[in-house]
């Protein structure tokens, strides 16, 4: 046995040596070659490491320029290895061949098998025989014979691929799946990868056949072509067959076209086109249809366009701003559910253009909103445009005193079609200090000032339904407190608060339990707060946990949190050496004098508030409960509730959900300003159940529930109209099935919410992922389903 680096004398001699060294060197120069038989291969070998050999003989025959090393034959450099019984090299015709026992190992993971394999013309052209391969992610490939034409084509004879692997018990019992052809080619050049008389086999059986077939080269990331199509049917938009198209645009950008084609509701085009730049990205998606717009339950609607736009867009104009914009317009209010596009969670499309920037003791924010209502009845007339709201906030060191300094300004504009037009600017500083007592007790201190002066014009009650209708003429008759429409107002707030607290703790020999009173006292005048300022961004206050011992409860500027009050409360938690803790706070509000400006039903409008607070329980590692209550002042009933348990481990979890809000009063019933109705929302008290399961190793459940608890309807223009159709607003159910190297997931939902001509129904929903294959996926079935 002979082994030794290239150049060294091998056992015939300095001559043999040298044509052995050649040998060799022709041997690793072909490990490349051979390696493009593997699919997409791309393998480059560094051609300065070192290179060593081993075999159990060497010969050479000069007479026909003939190179042999036979016995256990090991070619080495920088990670790749020939093996082979055989090597040898013909000078005369340039052919380096290897046989019995071909095995190739490349750095990158992937082995190739072979009995035969013979390269010639520079190593442009290289032909195996029995080719087996095992790829770096353990999928297989198996050919009865592979070559490699001029350098960049090569073609696989009667191949067979997979993914899967083979069954410990039976290894030859057929894989999960695999794709049979009777031939693959790669092309090199064009980085494309051909499949001829193709066949999956799924458990041995033969489930799919395409004469043709084609995909890009695994190197490739982005290639046009045609997506997986899905098809399905509903009562919505009938039968239905949509096939995308992938457009590679660029190496920064590209375009997925998605015509669907539909029975009952015509015909739609939607496309994506995403750009990514040196310092951002740009995504926007659009559609437009052709169809019928049902109203209430009236489809027979004339025909007309629909469409929609979503695109988003940022940039990083340096290391401290950003800017960006988001743009959300649709043709009508349920065109979004009806064709399956994602539903705002606001129930209002929203365009924003914005500027961001973060500096290490300041912040700034610039927003121009643009806003859609999704809801019945209202219209784009009487919605804020906001051109611009402009908010600055600078921070300070710590000062003499420990305390930090907060400087905020604000600026806004809104602008009408028809209603209010508002313009506000703010600017407040405050003060803030913590310290501690000599016995434990903690303290914050706070102090604030914030001036407010607002410009309106054109005063209205369309657009601002919270004014007061003694403004207004009302049935021809004069106004009760007439006021001129256009004017200018202005305010200044004081404010300070003082947070104590003191926790109580004692520590057992298994617990440890902390007992910690809360007090805040906050006082500021009660004059500020004035109908003559429209409220644009202080609405749907509802009092909770998370509102206690703040200075400031409300959102926004327009409606201030004025006179004295103070919060009192008591928290708790116990924690034990097993891991369990628990935790709890309950407080209440106590105010000198009722502030008329907070929401009627928020719990905080009146001198004492709701009882309010939350428990949250982990007694063990698989137990969670969380739980937000309000409770009313005088009865304690509930008036409002939110219960959260997970339990369970991972491989079998189940959650409960419970939600309670009570109905609107009458005074809060929301005005349609383009039809003059109402619309007032009933009690809501829904319950949703979820689960997950792992079955086995392979296969798992997953499903949820919501219940509507509750019989209370909607009035819309006093008239009631009930929420849902059934006592369960939303299920679904999922089956998912996934192994090594496909997932199956079959999903069943139920949907009874009535929006429009998006109707309420089941669907039964499918979708196959086959590795390194891609997903094929679509509706086989459905019953009055909601949208595709």
């Amino acid at each position: 046995m002979t082994r030794a680096p290239l150049g060294m004398a091998a056992r015939r001699g300095r001559l043999a040596g040298a044509l052995a060294g050649a040998l060799f060197a022709l041997a690793i120069a072909a490990i490349p070659a051979l390696a493009q038989l593997l699919p997409g291969g791309t393998h480059r070998r560094n051609r300065n490491a070192p290179i060593v050999f081993q075999a159990d003989e060497v010969t050479y025959d000069q007479q026909l320029g003939l190179t042999i090393a036979r016995g256990h034959v090991e070619i080495s450099q920088g990670g790749d290895v020939l093996l082979a019984d055989t090597v040898s090299y013909n000078q005369h015709t340039d052919t380096v061949t290897a046989s019995g026992h071909v095995s190739l190992l490349l750095p990158t993971g992937e082995v190739l098998f072979s009995n035969f394999m013979e390269l010639r013309d520079h190593m442009n052209d290289a032909f195996a025989q029995n080719v087996r391969m095992l790829l770096a992610d353990r999928s297989r490939l198996a050919a009865a014979a592979a070559r490699r034409l001029n350098g960049n084509r090569t073609e696989l004879a009667r191949a067979v691929y997979s993914p899967c692997d083979l069954c410990r018990k039976d290894p030859r019992a057929p894989p999960a799946w695999e794709l049979k052809a009777r031939e693959i080619t790669d092309d090199h050049r064009l980085k494309t990868i051909e499949f001829y008389d193709a066949t999956m086999d799924i458990d041995g059986w033969p489930v799919f056949y395409s004469p043709y077939l084609s995909e890009p080269e695994p190197s490739v990331k982005r290639a046009s072509g045609f997506l997986i199509p899905s098809l399905g049917d509903s009562s919505t938009v009938g039968f239905h067959i949509s096939t995308p198209y992938f457009f590679v645009l660029g190496p920064d950008k590209d375009l997925t076209l998605d015509p669907r084609l539909m029975t009952a509701a015509g015909q739609l085009l939607a496309g994506e086109y995403r750009q990514r730049f040196g310092d951002g990205i740009l995504d926007a998606t659009v559609s437009e249809n052709y169809s019928n717009v049902g109203i209430g339950s009236n489809s027979d609607v004339a025909s007309q366009w629909r469409g929609h736009v979503d695109a988003t867009g940022v940039w990083d104009l340096s290391d401290t701003y950003l800017a960006g914009f988001q743009l959300q317009r649709v043709s009508d209010q349920t065109y979004l559910q009806r064709f399956g596009f994602p539903y705002p969670v606001l129930n209002s499309e929203i365009s924003r253009a914005y500027l961001q920037g973060f500096e290490p003791n300041s912040e700034t924010d610039v927003d121009a909103y643009l806003f859609e209502p999704l809801q019945t009845g209202l219209g784009d007339s009487t919605q804020p445009i906001v051109l611009p709201v402009i908010n600055r906030t600078w921070f300070s060191q710590p000062d003499p005193w420990g305390g930090r300094w907060t400087l905020n300004g604000n600026l806004l504009d809104i602008v009408r079609e028809v209603g209010t037009q508002d313009r506000r600017l703010s600017l407040g500083a405050e003060w803030d200090k913590t310290f501690f007592d000599g016995i434990g007790g903690k303290y914050q201190l706070m102090a604030s000032v914030r001036g407010d002066a607002y410009w309106v014009n054109d005063l209205s009650q369309l657009s601002n339904p919270d004014l007061p209708t003694a403004f207004f003429p009302v049935n021809g008759m004069p106004a009760k407190q007439p006021i001129g429409y256009n004017y200018l107002t202005q305010r200044v707030f004081p404010q300070a608060g003082l947070t104590w607290s003191y926790p109580l703790a004692r520590q057992g020999t298994v617990n440890t339990e902390i007992v910690e009173p809360v007090i805040g006292l906050y006082a500021g005048p009660t004059s500020g707060n004035s109908h003559l300022v429209p409220d644009e961004d202080s609405l749907g206050f509802q009092f909770n946990d998370t509102d206690l011992f703040r200075p400031d409860r409300l959102a926004g500027y327009d409606i201030l949190d004025t006179g004295q009050r103070v919060d009192y409360g008591l928290k708790f938690g116990l924690y034990d050496k097993a891991g369990g803790n628990y935790h709890a706070l309950i407080g209440q509000s106590l105010r000198a004098e009722p502030n008329d400006f907070l929401p009627v039903g928020s719990g905080a409008e009146q001198r004492l508030s709701d009882i309010v607070g939350r428990v949250v329980l982990s007694p063990v590692k698989y137990l969670d409960l969380i739980y937000h209550f309000r409770l009313d002042k005088a009865t304690l009933a509930n008036r409002s509730q939110e219960v959260t348990v997970g339990a369970g481990p991972a491989n079998l979890r189940f959650g409960v959900n419970f939600l309670l809000e009570p109905a609107q009063q009458p005074d809060e019933a929301v005005t349609l300003p383009t039809t003059g109705g109402s619309i007032l929302l009933g009690k809501r008290e829904q319950v949703t159940f979820s689960t997950q399961i792992h079955l086995t190793r392979y296969w798992s459940l997953a499903g949820s529930e919501t219940l509507n608890l509750t019989n209370s309807s909607n009035l819309v223009n006093g008239i009631a109209q009930p929420q849902s159709t059934s006592n369960s607003l939303y299920a679904t159910a999922s089956a998912i099935y996934q192994d090594e190297c496909m997932a199956f997931i079959g999903t069943v939902t139920q949907s009874g919410i009535i929006n429009g001509d998006v109707k309420p129904g089941v669907s039964v929903i499918f979708s196959v992922v086959f590795k390194n294959i891609g997903e094929i996926g679509g509706t086989v079935a459905e019953a009055a389903g909601g949208g595709i």
